[in-house]
């Protein structure tokens, strides 16, 4: 890879740019294909959903509130210009949307009298279906608004002083997409220039500040075309798009520096402009893949969920992500390749060795190598402690676990989308409606009832531009002489159910006037039709009262349809006959009294197959302990022999809980019940991968439980900041994210510090040796990587939304244990606990990686005892050494080979270095005749290392044969 990369630089630059420019015409429509309700994502069958399919297909009178005017008022003068406003907004409403929308009158609320303080409510409905988004239309309604209280103040001055909000689920769904674009527009700047900072920090150079943020802007820009196409066929949840700018930043970013630092830490040694690079590619090119395949396998397993909102953000963060991966090692390298150490302008690799020569040496220091010498310092302090003290941070690590734990175990997740809605016009309107009525008001919850077949005839009656229902009960849906059927039984389960639930604020269902009738008949004690008559008429609900007065008054003959006189029937409703219209049974005026009641407010379906009871609850909509209730009316309606279902099989085949807060209860249930699968899917998967990228049985395992911990630190602060501090519920969804967020973004540190300690074993180190060293030389570049990726998901808690505030907490938080405690401290002071331990794997995966199965180092046999092919790739002179007699000795033997086939390799390193730079330079003609003598010189002096090193491991290999270790 290295060499064709090396030789094609400039060809894969050259097709990075073109398929940039391909895919900016399609990213740059991204935002069009987002979904910001995620009810229309559930993508699964559920009991909801199932419900929510009959609804939407046999009721054709089912109440619309996507978009709903809420007017404040405080008094009755205020009342009545709110009524006021309600006519000008309505002729307003008709002026400019004619017959796409019907704007009526909802009624007023008030938690006392109506009268003197509330809130009017006023529904716009969309008659165009999806065939017309009525969300887009959001600002232009609030204009209107203002233009109607505007126009009213001229009759009612009260009127401008009202405050109204559009409120709704379209409302609320146009307001989180501009939210949306809000926070996207604070986060992205302030994530870019954390970013630059740090790096410039770091490297002290600016071009180098810029180049991995850039490339990631490249990758992101080609990543959103697949957004786009992705979008195209199944929806992408809004949040989708603000977490994968995010991730792509920290993880490219990531894997850019990485490479990038090997490289320079490699020019340092001496190492030429070709070998650093194909350095940096081979060795840091693997950490960085390794990483990279472990970040999209984490995200890739959030396709396995049957929701669409989470399927689709798995897939498209895995596809980022792969798109970082590719450009981090093919566009870095092929840039390193063009500029060289140009790069690191201003600074350049004889700065950064000046740098450090003074930090070891003494000198005047200035901000670059007061920072490279604070780093060096804490690192070496840290690869001292972690050795030094390795038990007791193993004893702190499951001190500071358990409280974790107990938190995160005993801590109950939200599935409340309401309170985690970012702040703006419609979630302060819905704030006040529930402040006013009932908080499941305009979202309430549907019991829909299958029935075992057509309980009544419905059809309409045209009149003055009006379709007026009308319903003719057969025996399934009412029997007159028995009082049986599917009426009966619907209103005897909603009276129980009300009358169980104190968190039912009212509930309706299934209607008749026949029932009605006999129950005021046998309230009143009277059977005089005109006293029943005028008491039904009272007892209609308001939001149809208007038109059952309305047919009362043209069956009667009252020609003023505003004044209705009950009392004028001097018979029951059912006697008078609308002509007309021949049926079977003749049409009464009590058939069209139960086809408003009924089929006018959407409880029984248009084909008389399905009913529809409407439950409205006074807590909010999706709070816990409307979900506690929706669990117990599940378990009413199916289990066991004394459910519903069960007592009523002969009326209805099945029965759903539909509405929003059943749909998010079943789509958090079901994801967290899916979780469990993909949680264990996720861990197997990279168990497998490290444990044939490392080739140990038990680094995965270990790797694994620690970024599992910091899983669960995590959650647990969590919850401490939002729920104990801001009194914000955690949603249901931010354990499931940062699990398999930090388990692939979190990997990319434990597997950058594993394949360097490797890499150090490989080398000729020992275990402590290797874990020491990695410590100094991958922790800083380990820690800034860390503080990246954190920072860049932190910036997130200062968007509107609160879930994407917690999102960004957690994951930042997340990201930062793990890379700045778990890898700092908690990894290596386990592998050194664990010593050999952490390498012993199978023989044929440890020997390509230059170990032994039982995770000692092929290097130092090969110096105390290898084959000569082996041996002729270190040098040095052999010191003179005891013949090992014990098993103490021989171990102390081979701790000796570690340190001394560590220090000849640099050498050897540094020789070949040498030769490779002056043998270029007589290439070209550049070496005079004192550099053909230096030249020579350090041949042979190359020479001698590899012939005395050579004798040094004969020689060892016979002290080890002969001595009684072995």
């Amino acid at each position: 890879m290295a060499d064709v990369i090396m030789k094609h630089s400039k060809a894969v630059i050259a097709l990075w740019l073109v398929v940039l420019v391909c895919a900016l015409p399609f990213g740059i429509k991204s935002g069009d294909v987002l979904e910001y309700d995620m009810n229309s994502m559930s993508g699964s069958s559920t009991e909801a959903s199932d419900g929510q399919v009959i609804i939407d297909e046999h009721f054709s009178n089912s109440i619309d509130l996507s978009e709903i005017l809420v007017i404040s008022y405080s008094s009755s003068e205020e009342l009545a210009a709110a009524q006021a406003i309600f006519v000008e907004f309505q002729n307003l409403m008709d002026d400019k949307y004619g017959a796409k929308t019907t704007v009526s009158n909802y009624g007023t609320y008030s938690k006392g009298d109506p009268n003197v303080e509330g809130i009017l409510m006023i529904a716009i409905a969309n008659n165009e279906g999806e065939s017309w988004d009525i969300a887009h239309e959001t600002d232009n309604i609030r204009d209107l608004v203002k233009e109607a209280k505007s126009n009213a103040s001229a009759a009612y001055p009260e009127a401008a002083g009202l405050t109204t909000y559009v409120t709704g689920n379209d409302a609320i769904t146009y307001d989180t997409e501009n939210s949306s674009m809000e926070d996207v527009s604070k986060v992205d700047p302030l994530s870019i220039l954390l970013i630059f900072v740090l790096l410039g920090l770091f490297f002290y150079a600016v071009v180098t500040a810029v180049v991995p943020p850039a490339v990631v802007g490249m990758a992101y820009g080609i990543a959103l075309a697949a957004v786009y196409a992705i979008g195209c066929l199944m929806g992408v949840y809004y949040i989708t798009q603000t977490l994968i700018l995010v991730s792509m930043l920290g993880a490219g970013c990531d894997y850019a520096i990485f490479i990038i630092t090997r490289y320079r830490d490699e020019r340092k040694k001496g190492l030429s402009h070709e070998d650093a690079l194909k350095t940096a590619i081979m060795w840091g090119g693997e950490a960085v893949f390794t990483s990279g395949i472990s970040v999209i396998i984490g995200f890739a397993a959030l396709a396995l969920c049957d929701f669409a909102m989470v399927r689709t953000m798995g897939i498209i963060l895995a596809i980022g992500i792969a798109i970082a991966l590719v450009a981090a090692l093919t566009f870095i390298p092929s840039l390193l390749n063009l500029v060289k150490d140009k790069i690191f302008w201003p600074s350049n690799i004889e700065s950064y060795k000046r740098v450090e020569d003074k930090v070891q040496n003494g000198g005047k220091l200035g901000v670059h190598g007061h920072l490279s010498k604070g780093s060096k310092r804490y690192f070496a302090w840290l690869s001292r402690n972690t050795h030094k003290h390795s038990k007791l941070i193993a004893i702190a690590l499951v001190v500071l676990c358990i409280p974790g734990l107990y938190i995160f175990a005993e801590s109950e997740d939200s599935a409340d989308m309401i309170s985690v809605m970012p702040d703006s016009e419609s979630v302060d309107g819905l704030d006040l409606i529930m402040t006013q009525t009932d908080g499941g008001t305009i979202m309430p919850t549907y019991i829909v009832l299958e029935m075992n077949e057509s309980i009544a005839t419905v059809g309409s009656l045209p009149y003055g531009g009006m379709s007026i229902p009308y319903v003719i009960w057969n025996e399934h849906g009412l029997d007159p002489a028995t009082m049986t059927g599917a009426v009966p039984a619907v209103m005897k389960m909603t009276k129980d159910i009300d009358a169980e639930y104190e968190i039912v604020g009212s509930i309706s269902g299934l209607n008749s006037w026949q029932i009605m009738y006999m129950t005021v008949e046998s309230a009143l004690g009277t059977t005089d039709p005109s006293t029943i008559n005028q008491a039904l008429y009272e007892q209609m609900p308001s939001a149809v009262k208007g038109y059952v007065g309305m047919i009362l008054a043209i069956a009667s003959g009252q020609h003023d349809l505003t004044h209705i006189d009950p009392t004028a029937f001097d018979a029951p409703w059912n006697s008078y006959v609308v002509s007309g219209y021949p049926l079977t049974d003749p049409l009464t005026v009590a058939n069209i009294i139960d086809g408003i009641l009924n089929v006018g407010t959407g409880i029984l379906s248009d084909d008389g197959q399905y009913v529809s009871v409407m439950v409205i609850t006074t807590d909010k909509p999706m709070s816990a302990d409307t979900m506690d209730f929706l669990a117990e009316l599940r378990s009413d309606l199916h289990d066991g022999d004394e459910s519903y279902d069960s007592v009523y099989h002969n009326i209805w085949s099945a029965s759903y809980v539909a509405g929003s807060s059943a749909s998010i209860d079943d789509m958090s249930k079901d994801i967290e019940d899916q979780f469990s699968m993909i949680r264990i899917v996720v861990a197997i998967l990279l168990i497998v991968l490290l444990f044939f990228i490392l080739g140990s049985y038990l680094t995965p395992i270990r790797s694994i439980i620690t970024i599992l911990l910091s899983v669960f630190l995590t959650v647990a602060l969590t919850h401490v900041v939002f729920e104990g501090l801001m009194d914000t519920p955690v949603l249901f969804l931010i354990p499931i994210v940062l699990f398999v967020v930090l388990l692939g973004l979190g990997m990319d540190y434990e597997i950058f510090m594993t394949t360097k300690i490797r890499e150090n074993k490989i080398k000729g180190m020992n275990n402590d040796e290797a874990i020491d060293n990695a410590i100094k030389e991958a922790g800083p570049v380990i820690s800034l990587c860390a503080l990246l990726m954190g920072g860049t998901f932190l910036t997130l808690v200062l968007a509107n939304s609160s879930m994407l505030k917690e999102l960004g907490f957690a994951l930042g938080m997340g990201i930062l244990i793990d890379g700045l405690l778990m890898v700092g401290y908690v990894s290596p002071a386990l592998m050194h606990l664990m010593g050999d331990w952490s390498w012993k794997g199978p023989g044929f995966l440890t020997r390509r990686h230059g170990l032994n199965p039982d995770g000692s180092n092929m290097a130092v046999p090969a110096a105390c005892g290898a084959a000569p092919a082996d041996a002729e790739r270190i040098g040095g002179e052999m010191p003179v050494r005891a013949v090992p007699a014990t098993p103490e000795e021989v171990a102390k033997y081979k701790q000796e080979c570690y340190s001394e086939v560590a220090v000849r390799q640099d050498r050897i390193a540094a020789l070949n270095a040498e030769v490779k730079t002056l043998t270029d330079n007589k290439r070209i003609g550049r070496l005079d005749e004192e550099g053909e003598k230096e030249l020579e010189a350090k041949r042979s002096e190359l020479k001698a290392e590899k012939e005395s090193l050579r004798e040094f491991q004969r020689k060892s290999r016979e002290d080890l044969r002969s001595g009684k270790g072995q």
